[in-house]
């Protein structure tokens, strides 16, 4: 599931933020955008794809996701996979 927390209703001229989860066994969309990303793990354990490099990632650690990288992050644990992103306004 995705979760808008800052979004253009905020007004925020730069940014916009989301919360991800993702149930046990699974993952996100396969992506790739114009635009790059930081990500802020809060919950759980999973992988992240970046490009063809898959990196194990847990609670505290930060990803940055360059902008037209292929990524995906998958939960890899037995609870719910939770994370903070992070990426600009369509209107930067």
């Amino acid at each position: 599931t995705v979760r808008w927390l800052i979004s253009e209703n905020e007004k925020a001229p730069y940014f916009a933020m989301r919360y991800f989860e993702v149930e046990p066994g699974g993952w996100t969309d396969l992506g790739r955008h114009a635009h790059d990303h930081g990500v802020i793990i809060l919950r759980g354990k999973g992988k992240v794809l970046l490009g063809e490099k898959e990196t194990e990632i847990s609670f505290g650690d930060v990803v940055y996701v360059p902008p037209n990288e292929l990524h995906q992050f998958k939960n890899t644990g037995n609870e719910p996979f939770g994370f903070i992103c992070v990426i600009p306004n369509k209107d930067v």
